[in-house]
């Protein structure tokens, strides 16, 4: 990942240019936001591959942070560490289950908080790696849809739907062998192979028009 960014946000002043610093030391792009709202709003401007978000902020908390962040579409994969002095049970198990990647409690060595970068960054980066290699198998299997008949569309659409061959079969007024016969046909075609394998592309494929706001077709 290159030259990654991290959005801090701290309402300690001098708490926030010690943990800048660090930062910038260690080579990463960092900015800061002394609360929450503001926190956001940078969020969606710059995008960053990391927040790191004290618990306790002027206005908004950082449970509520996350909570937001967890809900902005546009924002690509962003890792998030709760800073916080907390170092409760409960405090942890809340954030965590809201889907913070770490939780640093203050005080912390410097050390432990490039570690815990590096870790969320090295995370990402094999998530991204990972999806892209789910994109370019997906863009490689559909230059092959092109070879379906327009039923073996209708089957594949309504696989991804989640009816079953019994359902599909009522649907298109056909036998259910028939539908097993197109299920065949499609996986074959599509170089697809093992019993669930047809499911789950059926099942990305939906997904991918889903975000892109177009139907299986």
């Amino acid at each position: 990942m290159n030259n990654p960014l991290i959005l801090l946000i701290e309402d300690e002043k001098v708490l926030c240019e010690n943990v800048s610093e660090i930062i910038a030391h260690y080579g990463f792009r960092v900015i800061s936001a002394p609360t929450g709202e503001e926190g956001i709003t940078m969020a969606l401007e710059y995008a960053p591959d990391i927040i790191i978000c004290d618990i306790m902020l002027p206005g908004i908390d950082g449970f509520e942070v996350l909570s937001r962040v967890k809900q902005i579409p546009q924002l690509p994969p962003t890792a998030f560490i709760f800073l916080t002095a907390k170092s409760t049970r409960s405090d942890t198990r809340i954030g965590m289950n809201m889907g913070a990647d770490d939780y640093l409690t203050k005080p912390f060595t410097k050390e432990e908080l490039i570690n815990s970068i590096r870790a969320r960054l090295e995370k990402l980066s094999r998530k991204s790696k990972h999806q892209l290699e789910k994109d370019e198998l997906i863009e490689a299997t559909l230059e092959k849809m092109t070879s379906l008949t327009k039923t073996e569309r209708k089957v594949l659409n309504a696989i991804s739907e989640g009816y079953t061959t019994p359902q599909i079969a009522k649907k298109l007024f056909v036998s259910n062998k028939t539908i097993e016969n197109h299920r065949v046909n499609i996986s074959r075609k599509l170089n697809l192979s093992g019993p669930n394998s047809l499911i789950s592309f059926a099942l990305r494929l939906r997904a991918q028009h889903q975000d892109n706001d177009s139907p299986v077709s």
